[in-house]
């Protein structure tokens, strides 16, 4: 574990030694299973006192980031044992929504009212998309979904090997491109959404959304996500506990966006208040726009891709390893256009192209599974593949 500390930093060593544990963990260079180095061996290493290092283990071993394991060591925790229930999202989400209607002047009457109403015009707008199914052109392609430099390549190059199809995009979030997929709304969703109870990325949001649905889930590409900051960080920020900072500003995603999803679930886990972050309302919809608000001086962090903060010449905190995936319904997934894109997506020009930005991995680009109803357990038995089919 190669560790280098920040001896001119505001962030106690410690904490500099758990963040760096964090990071290699989201990133994949240390994985469930792997020792960590002992307390009294990483201390003669980096010239620390024994007990700093061992305030570290401790903060990681209470976040359920590593295991100790008395005499043996301590290792990295299974991916399952780092994530809070899904329950305690919804209850947070809910709460955050009560108290901005409480804020804005409304009852309790009124905002368990308005509730209502937008819950019972979420299930008639699912059932009216059930009974008017909408086919897809083949003059006409409809992406809803996460923004992502790639997307934008993609349509890019889409266009110039097949000009006669018409591409709209809308990036409305990761969430939202799965509703409006699950809506008849758009032919195709780009989603990176983490589940932290099973460790996967969008399957159990596809399911949760489109339960009858068999789906064709396709990777566009792997990209790491993290802290944009000023060229040389002159605020000196290393993590989100920085956020909170008083002399720290920040500019967000918009809500439902799989990057605004992932920063509130790690906030939660880390006990921060959205009212501790200085900017925390202010909302982008791109990481381009992120990266611009950074880089003009509007804010001195913002959470996003490696590519969109080296487009923008910012330096970059990497803090997770991520999919970023293209959904489809199955049937219409071997049809034109959505043929012709997964076309594009395999071919060799588009994958150089992304290989040639920072921060995109593409080992998996191109990967189908379909995924389709779960089966019951009374016929299928217990630990049924999520998975339909195989790689294709």
């Amino acid at each position: 574990m190669d560790i280098t500390l920040n001896r001119a930093g505001k962030a106690p060593a410690y904490q500099q030694i758990a963040d760096f544990v964090r990071k290699q963990v989201a990133l994949g260079q240390l994985r469930p299973g792997e020792r960590l180095p002992a307390i009294r061996e990483l201390a003669q290493r980096l010239g620390l006192d024994p007990g700093t290092v061992a305030r570290a283990y401790q903060e990681l071993e209470r976040d359920g980031a590593i295991i100790a394991r008395g005499r043996s060591g301590s290792f990295i925790a299974e991916a399952r044992r780092l994530g809070r229930s899904e329950r305690g999202h919804l209850t947070a989400a809910v709460d955050r929504a009560i108290l901005d209607g409480l804020g804005l002047g409304f009852t309790h009457e009124e905002i368990a009212s308005a509730f209502a109403t937008r819950l019972a015009g979420w299930r008639e707008r699912r059932q009216l998309a059930k009974r008017q199914p909408v086919p897809v052109r083949t003059d006409l392609l409809r992406f809803s979904g996460s923004h992502d430099l790639a997307v934008e390549l993609l349509v890019t190059h889409m266009k110039s090997l097949h000009p006669g199809v018409r591409i709209n995009t809308s990036f409305v979030g990761s969430l939202g491109g799965l509703v409006a997929l699950e809506c008849g709304e758009a032919d195709i969703a780009g989603a990176h959404l983490l589940d932290e109870e099973s460790g996967q990325f969008n399957i159990p949001f596809i399911r949760r959304l489109m339960p009858s649905e068999t789906v064709a889930v396709m990777n566009l590409v792997q990209r790491i996500q993290g802290l944009m900051v000023a060229p040389d960080n002159p605020k000196q920020i290393i993590s989100l506990a920085d956020l909170k900072r008083p002399d720290v500003s920040f500019v967000n995603r918009q809500k439902g966006s799989g990057t605004r999803i992932y920063l509130d679930s790690q906030l939660l886990r880390l006990g921060i208040s959205p009212d501790q972050i200085r900017g925390f309302e202010r909302e982008e919809t791109t990481h381009v726009g992120v990266a611009a608000a950074v880089a003009e001086g509007k804010a001195d962090s913002g959470m996003g891709t490696q590519s969109a903060a080296a487009s923008a010449g910012l330096d970059f905190i990497p803090l997770m390893k991520e999919r970023y995936d293209l959904i489809c319904l199955k049937e219409h997934f071997d049809r034109s256009p959505l043929a012709w894109l997964a076309v594009t997506v395999r071919s060799r020009d588009f994958k150089a192209m992304l290989n040639s930005m920072p921060g995109y991995d593409t080992s998996d680009t191109g990967e189908v599974r379909f995924v389709g109803p779960v089966p019951s357990l009374s016929s299928e038995g217990e630990g049924a593949s999520l998975y339909e089919g195989e790689r294709r």
